[in-house]
């Protein structure tokens, strides 16, 4: 599975972002399953509602919550301690917390995933 940061959705959906054809492109050649966590849907549909796209984040968040976009795993109160922590041990990383929350989620699921860091998906420049 590949997880996608919330700078990623919002590219691929926001047609005047820098980076949403390449967002696209990959988006749509990619064969591999999709997963995302409960706090970057909150941060994605959140980011489009602040920067004036209200209809695409209802869109978006219809297509998160009825499947069609991800596996979304929901984390637990344990999995933010246990979140934090990861954070604090790897201080070295440029890890934000969705970051480290993406690795914990791939690391305690139940199926394997492997675990792809991709460039756009990631970027936590913007």
């Amino acid at each position: 599975m590949i997880f996608v940061d919330s700078g990623g959705w919002f590219a691929s959906v926001v047609t005047d972002d820098d980076d949403y054809e390449i967002a696209r492109i990959w988006l749509e050649a990619n064969k591999e399953p999709l997963f995302t966590t409960d706090y970057i849907v909150d941060e994605t549909l959140t980011l489009l509602r602040a920067r004036g796209e209200n209809q695409k984040a209802l869109e978006v968040g219809n297509l998160f919550f009825r499947g069609l976009l991800a596996k979304i795993y929901y984390l637990s109160e344990e999995d933010i301690l246990q979140t934090w922590k990861m954070f604090q041990q790897f201080s070295d990383k440029k890890w934000s917390l969705p970051i480290a929350q993406a690795n914990l989620s791939a690391k305690n699921s139940a199926s394997h995933m492997l675990f792809h860091s991709i460039n756009i998906f990631v970027n936590s420049e913007r």
